[in-house]
């Protein structure tokens, strides 16, 4: 008999190690930049440009990952244990053939997928370097991004958390030494930066694989990777796949504005790249207390708890709101330190300034939809926000961010405020939504699927 046990959690025992590992993951970026600033801002800039076609990839990588968490979530709470870790393996070696495709891609296409943003050739030449390494290690990701949300599902979301701190310690190390030439190290720069960055991905990589045997309740064996549930897969990909396609949506619609920010000019694209840097942290809460939630209403979904479920996230959204208003205040009010950190251009710093003061009014729509759309997730309600998101982001955002930005000559504080536009109008809609219970139509077809399985 299994002597394993789920481990029983709570909103807080499990948000708060989510938001650890995000902090983990942002400040891996973050400290990129800083130690790259040093260097120089078309260093920032080209690397900055960069990762949008990796988040990018890592998104379609995710596909699997956004479905696999809820599932395996509900089958926990159905304790339907035998099934979540057949559906784990088989998303497993569906994303490692993904992954691999993926990097094969990057590696041999990486000046045509570049040629999109028009970089002069310094530019190009950085940028060229950092997607060969990092773009070439991706398919180590897509196994992650699989292992990841299976061991939360469990509740064990410490375990990820270990992990990436681990990958943080790692790549800060490895970016000190090949960045700025320690113990006899070549000064690499934007490479030394690309080749910690894999390498963390490798250590990453094999604890995730070890904490996966070690905590799901039913042991994979080598024929679950081959003999793949394409039913129990398919019900993953019902909700993984609009989910990605809502984020494919922002992050195209996303490529698309810092396609207008370049037009600018490199000081306004290096401003976007601070900023946008930055302002990671104030999403923070709000992602972390999203995805806490919704493992917490998957699980209870799956044990028939609607009701419980339901006020569950009313009350995350409203710690949500709170905290995240509470640190966009403190960070604005150092708003010049803050960016001082990063470069001495006194332009940079100055729209920078107020791209973070104008980040007042445009963090609190964003709570609503980092919380509410990861339970809508859970309920299998994934189509609506697919729709708001095309609708939103490339009927309001993209065309207010030409007007805005370039047509009115608010330049990238102008694009700032189309993203506001864009993040209330769908905030509010999807609060709406979670209010109106349209949602539960759908939560009855997926609680049956998981019984019946």
């Amino acid at each position: 008999m299994n002597n394993k046990k789920v481990k029983m959690i709570t909103a807080f025992s499990i948000t708060w190690p989510i938001f650890v590992e995000m902090l983990t993951h942002i400040l891996m970026g973050n400290v990129d930049t800083f130690m790259l600033s040093h260097v120089s801002d078309n260093a920032v800039a080209a690397v900055g440009v960069t990762r949008q076609l990796l988040d990018f990839s890592i998104i379609l990588l995710n596909l699997l990952g956004l479905g696999v968490g809820v599932i395996i979530a509900q089958y926990v709470g159905a304790k339907n244990f035998n099934d979540a870790s057949k559906i784990a393996a088989s998303a497993l070696t569906l994303n490692f053939v993904f992954g691999i495709t993926l990097s094969i891609l990057f590696v041999l296409n990486r000046d045509l997928l570049l040629s999109f943003y028009h970089l002069s050739p310094e530019l190009m030449e950085l940028a060229e370097i950092y997607l060969l390494i990092v773009g070439g290690t991706l398919f180590l990701e897509a196994i992650m991004l699989t292992i990841g949300p299976v061991i939360r599902s469990h509740g064990f979301t410490m375990d990820t958390m270990y992990v990436g701190i681990g990958m943080n310690v790692v790549n800060v190390i490895g970016n000190a030494v090949l960045i700025y030439g320690l113990f006899g190290f070549p000064e690499l720069g934007v490479m030394g930066v690309a080749m910690s960055t894999a390498f963390s991905r490798i250590l990453g990589f094999i604890f995730l694989l070890f904490l996966l045997y070690k905590r799901i309740q039913v042991p994979i064996v080598w024929r679950d990777y081959i003999q793949i549930k394409w039913r129990e897969i398919g019900m993953t990909l019902k909700i993984g796949v609009p989910s990605g396609l809502e984020w494919l949506s922002f992050h195209f619609s996303q490529m698309m504005v810092t396609k207008m920010v370049t037009i600018m000019g490199a000081t306004a694209l290096a401003t976007h790249i601070y900023a946008s840097n930055i302002v990671l942290f104030f999403m923070l809460i709000g992602m972390a207390i999203g995805e806490g939630t919704e493992i917490l209403v998957a699980q209870l979904f799956g044990a028939k708890k609607v009701e419980e479920a339901y006020h569950q996230l009313l009350r995350s959204l409203k710690w949500a709101f709170t905290i995240t208003v509470g640190i966009i205040l403190i960070v604005s009010f150092f708003r010049e330190k803050v960016l001082l950190i990063f470069t001495n251009d006194l332009e940079i710093i100055t729209i920078g300034s107020a791209i973070l003061l104008f980040c007042i009014l445009l963090e609190p729509g964003r709570v609503f939809n980092h919380v509410v759309i990861n339970s809508l997730r859970a309920a299998g309600d994934v189509k609506f926000p697919l729709l708001m998101a095309i609708i939103s982001m490339w009927g309001l955002k993209v065309p207010l961010a030409y007007l805005f930005g370039i047509h009115l000559g608010f330049g990238v504080l102008g694009v700032w405020i189309a993203h506001a536009c864009d993040e209330w109008v769908r905030g509010v809609i999807h609060y709406r939504r979670w209010t109106g219970r349209k949602w539960e139509r759908k939560l009855t077809q997926h609680i049956e699927s998981v019984q019946a399985s």
